[in-house]
Formats: structure tokens, C-alpha cells, sequence
């Protein structure tokens, strides 16, 4: 058998150096619990540290303090994923842990191996609530980190589950010569389980940061829509899907007009807030399958895929009566109103055209709305089987 000491020495060794990679690479998420993290795995170290000590003399005293040890972590567990959630941490709760469990097992009114079962309900208690934490992804796809820390807190449980059942797997740590199957079992599991959460922290920061980087390249800030290059995208899918079912695809193109007097007479500040006004109101009257974007500066595009000129056109004058009526800029104690022009070219299927000739054709079909006094929608229709620009 194993010299329980040196293993429980090993896995405490490893466990430090796992918090200090932890601290390294995760020191750009320090808001995001990545101390706290650390914290965690140099508790665990601490713990089996503690049980490796115990072959000297005062075993009981280290076997509490290892007990003492592990509560930290857990409660520093909890925090570093209330931390990653941006949620407030009940410190009260995270301090009468470690509190409880070293009084919990110095009490000799309850027999040694109930103190151990009782204690290791509430630390399988903390990682339910652990499990619950991870599950909390709110606006958030469940990534490949957190898959990894749902693994490694489930081997927590596993672990914790064998004590409570045999709690003399704990209790033979008082006896350094009793190294048994079960006991050398659960060291595994928990050191296993501890690499995996370290893994499965960093790299659901990381899959977060990705997200976020993500966001920043194709969202538009101002207005939260797709910025011209993810709207792009967007519509070369949709085109493709409508070539392949030979559905027209409807393009709208949409421009604020005389934005450049708002933004001289109000100001730029005010100049944004009707941006954003009109990205709002686009969003809410069309379908989710319909596609709106930034195409630039005061222009926004809307691509309606399986849908025929009539349909399109009801829709463009609502949304042009909609921000007629919904929309207007603020400068001292008066009101600007504000209102949109609208191009509208229908893709049909077969007809030659490629995406790009389609937003050109809606963009022409813009300048006429313009040129007839905007505030209208302008529909362009070309011959069939002709080209933009040939």
C-alpha cells in the first residue's frame, strides 16, 4: 500500500503550483474570481499538508486543522463563483463553515464517525450550491469551461459522498498507519477533481473574454446591432438560403434624414440617442427571422429573406410611420421631429444578381426616396435578367 503521507504531501505540492498557474494566467480576470480561485487550491493544499503532517506528533490537531483547511476552500470556492457572476457573495455564510466544521469535529458529546458524517453534508451541501452557481449562465451559452467545472465539482461530490457513507475513510487519518482502499480513493478523486476545476475556471474566463472580443468585432456599440461586417456576413447567408429555396430576398435600406442637421443643431450626444431610438424600433417590427444592422453612419440595412415586394413594402411604411411618430431629437425646451427614407430592392431568384447588386440596387432605390422628399419609401424594380452596373 501507499505511504499515505507522501501521497497526501504530492497532491498538496500539486495543488499549490496549480494555484500559483492560476494566479499567472488568470491574473487579467482578477475581477472575475481568480484570486479566489487560487485561494481555493492553496486551501486544499494547506489540507493536505496538514494530513501529511500528521505522522508527527498531534495528529488530532492536524487532523482538524485539515478539516479546518478544507472548509476555507470550499467557502473560497463559492466566492470566486459568485465573483464570476458578478453576484454579491454571502460572506456570512462563507465564514461559519471552516467555524462550524473545526467546532462541529472537536464536539465529544456525537460519536466521531457522525461528527464526520454531518460535516460532510454540509461541505456536499456547498458544492450543490456550487453546481447551481455554474448553472447560473444567465445571458450565457454553457461553454466548454464550465462543462469542465461541473465535471470536476461532481467529482468534489463524488468524493464527499464516499465519506459520508463510509465515514471511517476520514476517520483513518488519525491512524497514519491505516491507509485503506476507500481512503486512497478519495484522495484521488479529490485531486483529480482540483485540477479540474482549476482548468475548468481559466478556461471559462478565457471562452468569456473570446465572447466578449466576439461581441466588440461585430456588434455595433451605439446600437447594438450587427455592425456593417457581421451584417455582411449575415446577409451572404440568407442570400444563399434564399437562392437555394428560390424565395426572393427583400433588402431594405434605411437612412435618417437630414441627421446631419440634428447632429448641428442638438448636438452629437442627442445625434446618438436617435441613432439608438431608431435601431430600437426597426428591432421591434420585423421578424426574428429578418436580419437588421449599421451599415454606416446614419444607414441601417434590413434584410427580409422569403419575402415578396408587397409584403416588404408594408412593412417599410410602418417603420416609417413608426419613427415618425416614435422618434425625435431634444434640444433646449423643443422637439425635432424625425423621420427615415427607405430603398427597397427585392432579390428574386435566377434573375443574375449578386448580394452586393442588391444592397447597390437598395441603395439607388434610397436616393430616389430621397430625391421625392424623403420621409417615403422608394421600390426598384429592374428588368429581369439584368445586371447592376453592366
Amino acid at each position: 500500500m501507499p505511504d499515505l503521507m507522501t501521497i497526501a504531501f504530492m497532491i498538496a505540492l500539486s495543488s499549490v503550483t496549480a494555484a500559483g498557474m492560476v494566479a499567472f494566467v488568470g491574473r487579467t480576470h482578477r475581477h472575475e474570481g481568480a484570486p479566489q480561485t487560487a485561494a481555493t487550491l492553496v486551501c486544499y493544499g494547506m489540507t493536505y499538508l496538514s494530513i501529511s503532517l500528521m505522522a508527527s506528533a498531534g495528529h488530532v490537531r492536524w487532523f482538524l486543522a485539515a478539516y479546518g483547511f478544507f472548509a476555507c476552500g470550499q467557502s473560497c470556492w463559492i466566492w470566486a463563483l459568485h465573483r464570476f457572476h458578478q453576484l454579491r457573495p454571502p460572506y456570512a455564510l462563507l465564514v461559519v463553515l471552516p467555524i462550524v466544521s473545526v467546532l462541529g469535529l472537536s464536539l465529544d458529546s456525537i460519536s466521531a464517525s457522525l461528527r464526520v458524517q454531518l460535516i460532510s453534508s454540509l461541505f456536499l451541501g456547498y458544492e450543490v450550491w456550487a453546481l447551481y452557481l455554474l448553472t447560473l449562465r444567465r445571458a450565457e451559452a454553457m461553454n466548454r469551461g464550465t462543462m469542465v467545472l461541473i465535471v470536476g465539482t461532481l467529482m468534489f461530490a463524488a468524493a464527499l459522498l464516499l465519506r459520508l457513507h463510509t465515514p471511517v475513510v476520514s476517520l483513518t487519518l488519525r491512524d497514519t498507519a491505516a491507509s485503506t482502499p476507500p481512503l486512497l480513493l478519495s484522495f484521488v478523486i479529490l485531486s483529480i477533481a482540483m485540477h479540474f476545476k482549476s482548468t475548468g475556471f481559466l478556461m471559462m474566463c478565457h471562452e468569456r473574454k473570446q465572447v466578449l472580443l466576439d461581441r466588440m468585432a461585430n456588434v455595433d456599440v451605439l446600437t447594438e446591432l450587427p455592425n456593417r461586417r457581421a451584417l455582411m456576413h449575415s446577409l451572404e447567408h440568407v442570400w444563399q438560403q434564399c437562392q437555394r429555396c428560390h424565395t426572393p430576398l427583400s433588402v431594405l435600406m434605411v437612412d435618417v434624414d437630414h441627421f446631419k442637421r440634428v447632429n448641428d443643431a442638438c448636438g452629437h450626444p442627442e445625434g446618438d440617442k436617435v441613432l439608438a431610438q431608431i435601431s430600437r424600433v426597426l428591432q421591434s417590427h420585423v421578424r426574428p427571422s429578418d436580419i437588421v444592422g449599421r451599415y454606416g453612419g446614419e444607414e441601417f440595412v434590413i434584410a427580409c429573406p422569403h419575402t415578396a415586394s408587397a409584403e416588404a413594402q408594408v412593412l417599410a411604411e410602418r417603420l416609417c410611420a413608426q419613427v415618425r411618430s416614435a422618434v425625435s431629437a431634444h434640444h433646449d425646451t423643443s422637439a425635432w421631429p424625425i423621420t427615415i427614407s427607405v430603398g427597397l430592392h427585392v432579390c428574386l431568384p435566377g434573375d443574375g444578381q449578386t448580394l452586393e447588386d442588391s444592397v447597390l440596387q437598395a441603395d439607388q432605390a434610397l436616393y430616389h426616396a430621397k430625391a421625392d422628399g424623403r420621409n417615403r419609401v422608394h421600390l426598384l424594380t429592374p428588368s429581369p435578367g439584368t445586371r447592376f452596373g453592366t
